[in-house]
């Protein structure tokens, strides 16, 4: 199409945008409009703007409908996770809400496999033509199959009286409200600079390149993997204790990496476990968002936490690349990722020690015997 490799950049860049309008916006019209209603009509838009891309005919067009598609993308998300822990067993949130995020990498994935088979002989519209006719396929089977949640499916007079979005700033979500996004800003920021840098900063470790790639497949490989085994583990710890274990495990994983052991087995273990605590302590901040506020602000709360928390992931890529820039090393971007994650757990046991005193205030006396007569 033309576009320079900056201008490239602000194409790509446009549907991250997107998303993030799409989180803060969508969670408030999902808690007014129900979930089904609003998950169909998202999944519409995002089909609609991703045929528009396939079509578009100048750089300002798709940077456009790239932008529209990421908004439809990042306003569903809220939508699910919300209608997900209303259907599901409430102490079961950790593990479902694992297997839905499990779709994020399993999509990307899939989209680099497509990517493989179609662009060597196809232009970059076949894969935004794909994608769109995916969306469509989506649309059917959600609206013909996906059932809402209790609390929209009865009557408009007798559900609970809306909330309104300063409701999240008052009393005792106050503090959640605040440190739930700081927590997953800190996660996303640590996730996506990984992803992004990863394979620079082993090259520059000097280890092949061979070895490099080896590195970042382990890193979702692990992801994917570890993240179910701790989802497991938040049944029986809590979604946030088990988010701040993850996200210190994280911080020491990266912290290994900084030591350089110089193994490379050892390597892919410690990346492997970076993986691991990185996605498992974002899937469960997001449970533990669910879990925390009612549903008339559920899906509202979600969206915060994820449109802000997608900052994280917009800064993450610049983040590396300003160390490098400024004559720091390798192992300056992953000191600056054991600073990121740590913080991210630091804010999660902050959060688990709120939700414990919570818990004790509202627990009944103890019942004092009498003493007979």
């Amino acid at each position: 199409m033309g576009a320079d490799p900056g201008g490239a950049g602000t194409l790509g860049s446009m549907a991250y945008v997107g998303m993030l309008i799409g989180a803060l916006a969508g969670g408030r019209v999902s808690d007014l409009s129900g979930r089904r209603t609003f998950v169909n009509a998202s999944v519409a838009w995002f089909a609609v703007w991703t045929l528009a891309c396939a079509a578009a005919a100048a750089p300002w067009q798709l940077g456009t409908f790239r932008l529209l598609a990421g908004i439809g993308m990042g306003a569903v998300l809220p939508a699910v996770l919300a209608l997900a822990r209303e259907l599901a067993p409430p102490e079961r949130t950790g593990i479902v809400f694992t297997i839905l995020l499990a779709g994020v990498p399993a999509g990307g994935l899939l989209a680099s496999v497509t990517g493989l088979a179609v662009l060597p002989e196809q232009s970059w519209r076949t894969m935004f033509a794909i994608g769109g006719a995916a969306s469509v396929v989506i649309l059917l089977v959600t609206f013909l199959r996906l059932p809402d949640s209790a609390h929209f499916a009865q009557p408009r007079e007798r559900r609970p009286e809306r909330a309104a979005v300063r409701d999240l700033f008052r009393g005792g979500l106050l503090r959640t409200t605040l440190l739930f996004p700081v927590a997953n800003f800190m996660m996303l920021l640590t996730w996506f600079g990984l992803n992004t840098w990863l394979t620079t900063l082993m090259r520059d470790l000097n280890y092949p390149l061979s070895s490099a790639l080896q590195f970042s497949m382990t890193l979702n490989v692990g992801a994917l993997a570890g993240s179910f085994l701790l989802a497991w583990r938040s049944v029986a710890w809590g979604a946030r204790r088990t988010a701040a274990f993850s996200a210190l495990l994280t911080a020491a994983g990266i912290l290994g990496c900084v030591m350089n052991p110089g193994s490379t087995p050892l390597f892919l273990a410690l990346i492997a476990l970076i993986g691991a605590g990185a996605q498992s302590a974002l899937n469960l901040i997001t449970a533990s968002v669910a879990d925390t506020y009612p549903v008339t602000l559920r899906a509202t709360a979600i969206g915060w936490t994820h449109g802000i928390g997608r900052g994280g992931a917009i800064v993450a890529p610049q983040l590396g690349g300003w160390i490098l820039a400024a004559g720091f090393g390798p192992h300056a971007v992953l000191g600056t990722f054991v600073v990121t994650a740590a913080l991210g757990g630091l804010f999660m046991l902050v959060l688990t020690a709120i939700g414990v005193a919570a818990a004790v205030r509202r627990a009944p006396a103890p019942l004092v015997p009498t003493r007979s007569r």
